[in-house]
């Protein structure tokens, strides 16, 4: 079987006629790519979103804690906390809101144990075609948590 044809990049000097081969850069990623949503990670990173800083941390986190197309992240909560920097019950809370909300989904466990992902609506790794494939089986995230509060830091309820 005959081997493809490798492209060389080069420079030529236009004066001598002297090739020069360049370098090449290895690929600039290293492992793993994760697309997604522009329009509902800024939805979800808005006020409007009611999430708090932590929950849309641990949203991201799942994001880019993914590393197979449909798989789970195979840590345990206490793992996912300490690599955080919260404890576990902080992020069981999180996690309350973030499962309410289908931000992740569970997809699988051993025991007691439950492990999740982040929804294909908001991040996945593969081709298109397997990323519509993957939406069919989730219903959609609900981006809105809560109603956003003005009154967090002054104390005064919103008038209705």
């Amino acid at each position: 079987m005959a081997r493809p044809e490798r492209k060389v990049l080069a420079h030529v000097d236009r004066t001598t006629g002297e090739v020069e081969e360049l370098p090449r850069t290895p690929y600039a990623f290293d492992g793993p790519h994760v697309n997604v949503g522009i329009t509902r990670g800024r939805e979800m990173a808005s006020a409007r979103s009611g999430l708090t800083d932590r929950e849309f941390r641990v949203a991201v986190w799942y994001w880019f804690a993914t590393e197979e197309s449909q798989g789970p992240v195979m840590k345990t909560q206490a793992e996912i906390a300490e690599e955080l920097g919260m404890s576990a019950d902080a992020l069981g809370r999180v996690m309350k809101v973030l499962r309410k909300a289908r931000i992740v989904v569970e997809t699988g466990g051993v025991g007691r144990t439950k492990f999740y992902r982040c929804t294909p609506y908001l991040a996945f790794i593969g081709t298109g075609f397997a990323h519509r494939d993957a939406v069919k089986d989730w219903n959609p995230p609900n981006l809105q948590v809560r109603p956003p509060r003005n009154h967090r830091r002054t104390g005064q309820k919103d008038e209705d």
